[in-house]
């Protein structure tokens, strides 16, 4: 029943990981152990546009 219950949420609220997109997970294994234990720090993207506020990243953005 826990799989048939874990179905029909997501049709009305789709899970899929925030790191990768992932279906089926808020936030997948390999996702997690990227961003555990890392904090937040300041990304500025090269070159930096004029009037761009504070950025912080929890992980390296991958080009």
């Amino acid at each position: 029943m826990r799989g048939w219950w874990q179905d029909l949420t997501d049709l009305v609220l789709p899970a899929e990981c925030g790191g990768c997109g992932r279906p089926r997970t808020v936030l997948c294994p390999e996702c997690r152990a990227v961003l555990s234990g890392v904090g937040a720090r300041r990304v500025r993207p090269v070159p930096e546009p004029p009037g761009l506020p504070v950025v912080h990243a929890a992980a390296r953005y991958a080009d």
